[in-house]
């Protein structure tokens, strides 16, 4: 038993170059563009027709059909992987995590939602690498973290005075937080590639939902909207986020690591909030901007992009 903890806690190296790390960056800030339009999405959605369990099928059920094929090609090597890994990254970014954000983005707007879950990941996830793992960071790294957190803390302090029931979705955005770190961290160990990884988030919580609907007989809303009303939300639900996100998120954390692309995925309060105020005229307050700036920096920081040479 404790040899099986302890290669558990082996962390895998990253052999990459140079330029593999620049593709990463550039496939991480890829996918923060698909997350900011995500968070759009939850938000629109929070206050849209479209019942809950329609978007939760576009965000799962979509690409888990898309994706059964290769789980079921490639599943000698998906069983391979420790269990611990594969349901870390099920629960992680599944169920819980969509519909925990979901309820919070009835309660936030999105520069909290999209401030609170990818910009403390980075945090979660190096508490998990220094706890479960014993790694140790390089001054820059906890310098950039330092600053990701004070920046997140003014964005937090900005939407203070808003309804009260804003302290509520934090809370929801903050364990959805947590679930996505999760999500990293066994990604990451697990050694699958992007669209494995992908296949093995959706297609059981895919198959879940599908499950629930069937015995639950719970009617789509679909047939009485048009369909601009629910398009958008399954290109951006079912298609960007459900394979394009988590391919580029994938591959990020392959030529990375879990650590620094979870400091890249914390420009997406900067990216969304300004897409929120272009689009919604969404308030982006001077302490609101101050802390999106020191977000920035931290990220340039913690993510090693300074740095020519793998962690």
């Amino acid at each position: 038993m404790n040899t099986r903890i302890h290669s558990l806690t082996i962390v895998r190296p990253l052999l990459v170059s140079h330029s593999h790390r620049l593709m990463g960056c550039g496939a991480a800030l890829g996918m923060v563009l698909i997350w900011s339009a995500y968070f759009l999405s939850l938000r629109q959605g929070a206050f849209s027709p479209l019942a809950r369990l329609d978007m939760t099928l576009f965000r799962y059920a979509v690409p888990g059909l898309l994706l059964l094929p290769l789980l079921l090609r490639r599943w000698p090597v998906i069983r391979a992987v420790s269990p611990v890994w594969l349901l870390g990254m099920s629960l992680g970014a599944g169920l819980p995590f969509f519909l925990l954000g979901a309820i919070g983005m009835g309660w936030a707007p999105v520069a909290q939602g999209s401030t609170l879950i990818p910009g403390t990941a980075p945090l979660f996830v190096t508490l998990l690498a220094v706890v479960v793992f014993r790694q140790r960071f390089s001054r820059w790294r906890r310098v950039g973290l330092a600053a990701v957190l004070a920046g997140v803390a003014c964005l937090i302090a900005a939407g203070l005075g808003e309804a009260a029931a804003l302290g509520q979705g934090q809370l929801l955005f903050l364990v959805c937080s947590l679930l996505w770190a999760v999500f990293t961290v066994s990604m990451r160990q697990s050694g699958l590639s992007p669209l494995e990884a992908a296949a093995v988030v959706t297609v059981p919580n895919g198959a879940l939902v599908l499950l629930y609907w069937w015995l639950a007989g719970t009617p789509l809303s679909l047939h009485d909207l048009p369909a601009s009303e629910w398009g958008v939300q399954l290109v951006v639900q079912g298609v960007a986020v459900g394979l394009g996100s988590s391919f580029l998120y994938g591959y990020a954390i392959r030529q990375l690591g879990a650590e620094a692309t979870a400091a890249i995925g914390s420009l997406t309060p900067v990216c969304a909030s300004l897409l929120a105020w272009l689009l919604w005229h969404e308030s982006l307050d001077p302490l609101s901007a101050f802390g999106m700036a020191m977000v920035v920096l931290g990220v340039v920081c913690a993510s090693g992009l300074l740095q020519r040479t793998p962690d």
